[in-house]
């Protein structure tokens, strides 16, 4: 898949080109490095508002932080691409040019996010109702950065209002050089199921390259989803969030593979946020890592309860030490896993 400059290939032969969806409140560079290394072949970031960026806050610059980006254009593991969402077309561009200063090599713009306080201010999936505004966003920002920008959007806005054919001959004609797909409306967030003919109509209809979103919880919904759409590639959302190693191509991993990535986030995260910031931030990730555990038990407890580094790496290497090592765990998500979710998407 081409990507302006940039050519993605799959992890490996057989599987599909796999990219980290951008996540409001997961996707640091700490878990796009994670992902990247695990073979996500494209990372995005957390979306960011067009007007925070001008701001001298420590909350800023924390979502600036493209520190990832040397990595992947040293090695070219994967690529970075930063998301940024808002209602002023001036400053979208202003901030995709601050993004591109600061390594992103794809910039991304978000009219997906089905959020009521952010459709209120006409950001996100607000567009889907003024395709002359979205192509203008879309235009001014390619004219101001030498890097590819993408879109990432829905289907439409209810089950009566579906445009994504039109919005992706809008998105071609203003420049973009590929569009990301939630294969729902606005209106359904993320309840009902991703219809994912609408991917496979708009693949047909697209010269650019399609990345489907939706209903996928395991490596087995990624093949089915390019299978079904034909899409060039898969956008894993939430999926991720429990099972980074869907991008190998996994079901999950095994007890060691797991205690050591979690005790590896942890102290990437006490890089990123202080120790007992990352701690707290990242058992979100840990209470999927470990979901097979009983909610009661002490372990999950402990786990949960955690405070410090050297606190959870003792409970989770003394877990793996009393253990035989067992097969590959099944991360998948459930449907009603997903949904509970769905605070940790943009689109």
């Amino acid at each position: 898949m081409q990507l302006g400059p940039h050519t993605l290939t799959p992890y490996r032969p057989e599987m599909p080109i796999l990219t980290l969806a951008p996540m409001a409140g997961v996707g640091n560079w700490v878990f796009r490095l994670i992902c990247a290394r695990l073979g996500a072949r494209m990372v995005g970031v957390e979306f960011i508002n067009c007007r925070t960026i001008a701001e001298r806050s420590r909350r800023a610059e924390r979502l600036l932080d493209f520190c990832d980006a040397q990595i992947y254009d040293q090695t070219g593991i994967s690529l970075l691409a930063a998301q940024i969402y808002g209602n002023d077309l001036d400053l979208i561009a202003e901030g995709a040019r601050e993004f591109e200063r600061r390594g992103a090599q794809v910039v991304d713009i978000n009219f997906g996010c089905s959020v009521p306080q952010i459709l209120r201010k006409g950001c996100g999936a607000a567009y889907l109702r003024d395709l002359d505004r979205l192509y203008r966003a879309v235009r001014q920002t390619v004219e101001a950065v030498s890097v590819p920008v993408t879109v990432k959007t829905r289907i439409g806005w209810d089950a009566d209002q579906i445009n994504i054919l039109e919005v992706v001959r809008r998105v071609e004609d203003a420049g973009a050089v590929a569009i990301g797909i939630h294969a729902r409306t606005v209106v359904q967030k993320y309840q009902g199921r991703a219809d994912w003919d609408w991917i496979a109509r708009a693949r047909e209809a697209s010269s650019i390259p399609v990345l489907g979103n939706g209903d996928v919880f395991c490596y087995a919904d990624a093949l089915r989803m390019q299978a079904h759409t034909g899409c060039q590639a898969v956008m894993v959302g939430r999926a991720a969030m429990g099972n980074p190693w869907i991008f190998a191509g996994r079901l999950g991993a095994s007890l060691r593979e797991r205690v050591e990535l979690a005790v590896e986030q942890v102290r990437l995260m006490g890089q990123y946020k202080g120790e007992r910031t990352g701690v707290l931030e990242t058992r979100k990730h840990l209470s999927l890592y470990f979901k097979g555990l009983p909610r009661t038990s002490e372990l999950r407890l402990r786990i949960l309860r955690a405070e410090t580094l050297a606190e959870l790496a003792e409970v989770l290497e003394g877990r793996a030490e009393s253990q035989a090592e067992e097969e590959e765990a099944d991360l998948s998500l459930s449907a009603a896993e997903a949904a509970a979710l769905g605070w940790g998407s943009t689109g």
